[in-house]
């Protein structure tokens, strides 16, 4: 990213008033990171970067911040290409919906209109300061977080909507050095020219990696003057030259620090991992690329999890399966109960695209329905982690669903606060913690290695050292910014985010709303008559009660809820809501009544609502098979029919199949057969609904919807039929959709 300094400058003080988010950590860098070819020796250069034809990629890094060094020759220089280019493809995209708004068009009008009369260079510069004034980061990329450790160089970046993360790691596999590199953490520039100059990095060609403090300096000639000898009455003037360091100042923002830490630290949340062939991956891609998305229809990526048995993607609504064959790499799902979770913005996995033809294994780690999903990349030499986070920045019903599965976040820093703390007056737990940071900056570790380490510290005897007590210790410190977790290899490093610790007062909530939410549901009587009612396919409809103590006032709170969880409806009875309806932000119950949902347990049978709705789903052989044209074809049809019914069928996308020589010669006749059958899929659903005495089920099979109502004399009657029923189609294979 460039921007002009005189205008970063000239503008500083007006962006500090008006970015209500706040300036939470500024960035200086000497400008810009480069890529320069070699072609001549030079006394400024190494002898190895003067060899002829040599791609030299020189990274700066922040100039208030403790010195980071690293020199290495790249062994495989397109590897290294593709990584970076992929990390440049995370950190300047952005997924989130711009619906249509005439007001843009309309300004451009006017500005059309008055600079009809101006040429070129004069229409673009007024449209660019235009820009500026009203868009000022409209070209702003959050540059990466890196990070020299023993084991090689990561990088770290977010997006600008929020809603990706990645994390690369170039091993010492890849690269030779030369000196000792300085160990430590900074930011690096990662500007445009940089990307454009990466892009040209080519196999025959080599390729040196540096990262430092390499400032430009702007040589100014000053004249001061000076007598020359005293036997002399003449002066003369002896030009004196002052360096000056041209930097750039980027202001990020405080929920993009806020965002970063949280999805960096659910990656240590209880999850479920599933192993795949990277052809599997390239067939989702392909098939995303091949159909556009349908407007009104789901855009969900379901993965169906059964116990040992190697698992499915399915492609919502074109009901597109894709899996791939048995292979050294991948393993059966090792679960004890069969899932079917859903995911959204499968459409941002195209970004790993660039990787594909280096990666030799793909991870997928599923922290739940519509919860962060981390798809981990290996290959030769580097590992690639890239979360999808489920949510956006808009989106404040799944930004709130995701904050409640991470524990209560700490109010302070641990580093600041220990500083002032003595022996007998500090915390154990920020004891434990400092103890642990220490341990972590000698040498990464996992947390087996921690629990054994801390047993065996003499200042922690007093506290009880377990691996849940770790589990914690290292939970809180990645949500302060100061421990870094790598998925691919299970170590944690130590990584500070800034130099300066975080005032975690300012990242606890995103707003005082927010905080006044969790105060309320923190409170045993404030959410009353809590009910939670499902209706098959429209949605879900959460109404509540919530008791202000301070106002001596009762709040009546409603929520509709859509698919992939979004908030279609909200109403309230407070003075904010009925004035101001959503223009303001949303109130305080609001936030505490879906705080409330998120600690529903639908298969709690003591809850005391008697209007639910759970969907199941099944994949089944479609019925609408093609017309055999004579008796012997439709005798072979019927067997392959019935030996499907037996096995599990779906539609194999696997361009492995087609390297495989068949294992007998009969077999090649009954393939076009075979795929009439098993091309021709679908997903079977049973809606089961109680509302108090009735029952009611309803089955769809494609275009085929069969209904049956049943009613009861009591309600717990009801309740207990209702979980038979479920239970009886999960016997038969069905798996409870949650996400519907």
């Amino acid at each position: 990213m460039t921007i002009d300094n005189q205008l970063d400058q000239a503008s500083e003080t007006e962006s500090e008033v008006a970015n209500t988010d706040g300036l939470m950590m500024q960035l200086d860098y000497a400008a810009p990171s480069q890529i320069s070819q070699v072609n001549e020796p030079s006394d400024s250069l190494s002898e190895a970067q003067t060899t002829e034809h040599t791609q030299h990629v020189a990274l700066f890094a922040q100039l208030n911040r403790s010195e980071v060094n690293f020199h290495g020759k790249v062994k495989s220089p397109l590897v290294f290409r593709d990584s970076l280019l992929a990390l440049f493809d995370v950190v300047s995209s952005d997924y989130r919906y711009v619906p249509k708004d005439r007001s843009a068009y309309t300004v451009f009008m006017q500005m059309r209109r008055a600079s009809s009369n101006k040429n070129l260079f004069t229409a673009q510069r007024d449209y660019f300061t235009w820009l500026f004034d009203n868009d000022p980061l409209a070209f702003c990329i959050l540059d990466p977080i890196i990070q020299v450790h023993e084991q090689g160089v990561s990088f770290e970046v977010f997006s600008r909507d929020e809603g990706c993360y990645a994390q690369l790691t170039l091993t010492n596999e890849i690269f030779e050095q030369s000196p000792k590199p300085t160990l430590g953490t900074t930011s690096i520039d990662y500007s445009a020219t940089l990307f454009n100059g990466i892009e040209k990095i080519r196999d025959h060609q080599q390729t040196i990696l540096d990262i430092g403090h390499e400032a430009v300096g702007l040589q100014l000639l000053e004249t001061m003057p000076e007598t020359a000898e005293a036997d002399t009455d003449s002066t003369v003037t002896t030009p004196t030259v002052k360096k000056q360091i041209i930097e750039k100042r980027i202001n990020v923002p405080k929920s993009w620090i806020r965002a970063l830490l949280q999805v960096q630290s659910a990656g240590q949340l209880p999850q479920d991992t599933i192993h795949l062939d990277p052809i599997a991956l390239y067939n989702v891609l392909f098939e995303l690329r091949m159909h556009a998305d349908i407007k009104g229809k789901r855009r969900g990526l379901l993965i169906e999890l059964r116990p040992q048995q190697l698992p499915v993607i399915i492609l919502e609504p074109f009901d597109i399966t894709v899996t791939s064959q048995v292979s050294q790499q991948q393993k059966p799902y090792q679960g004890q109960q069969a899932k079917l979770i859903r995911l959204w913005g499968r459409r941002r996995l195209s970004l790993l695209k660039r990787l594909l033809p280096h990666t030799g294994s793909v991870s997928v780690s599923l922290l739940g329905q519509g919860m962060p999903s981390y798809w981990t990349l290996k290959g030769k030499g580097f590992h690639f982690t890239f979360a999808i986070t489920g949510f956006s920045q808009a989106n404040w019903s799944q930004s709130l669903n995701f904050d409640l599965l991470l524990p209560k976040r700490p109010l302070h820093n641990t580093l600041a606060a220990s500083e002032g703390l003595s022996g007998s007056n500090s915390n154990d737990d920020d004891n434990g913690l400092s103890v642990l940071i220490k341990t972590l900056a000698n040498t990464p570790s996992t947390i087996e290695d921690l629990v054994k380490s801390l047993s065996a510290d003499a200042s922690l005897k007093s506290v009880p050292i377990s691996h849940s007590q770790v589990q914690q210790w290292l939970l809180s410190g990645t949500q302060q910014g100061l421990i870094r977790y790598e998925m691919a290899t299970q170590l944690y490093h130590y990584r500070p985010l800034t130099q300066v610790p975080l005032d975690m007062v300012q990242f606890a909530y995103h707003n005082e709303a927010e905080k006044q939410a969790f105060d309320l549901i923190s409170r045993t009587d404030a959410v009353q008559k809590f009910s939670v009612q499902t209706v098959a396919v429209k949605g879900i409809t959460i109404r509540a009660d919530i008791h202000v103590e301070e106002d001596r006032r009762t709040y009546h709170s409603q929520l509709q809820l859509g698919d992939e969880g979004l908030v279609t409806k909200a109403e309230c009875s407070c003075p904010q809501y009925l004035q101001h309806r959503l223009t303001h932000g949303v109130c305080a119950h609001l936030i505490a009544l879906r705080l409330r949902y998120n600690q529903y347990d639908p298969n709690n049978t003591g809850n005391d609502s008697w209007h639910d709705t759970r969907v199941l789903s099944k994949r089944v052989p479609s019925k609408r098979l093609h017309q055999p044209k004579n008796k012997q074809e439709s005798v072979q049809v019927k067997a392959t029919h019935s030996s499907l019914m037996t096995l599990p069928v779906a539609t194999t996308l696997d361009l492995t199949a087609l390297a495989q020589p068949t294992a007998q010669s009969h077999a090649i006749a009954s393939d076009k057969t075979q795929a009439l059958t098993t091309q021709e899929t679908a997903i079977a659903y049973v809606y089961i609904t109680i509302a108090h005495k009735k029952i009611t089920i309803e089955q769809t099979i494609g275009d085929k919807d069969t209904r049956q109502q049943l009613v009861f004399n009591q309600p717990a009657q009801a309740k207990a039929a209702f979980l038979q029923h479920i239970a009886r189609f999960e016997a038969k294979g069905f798996i409870e959709n949650q996400g519907m």
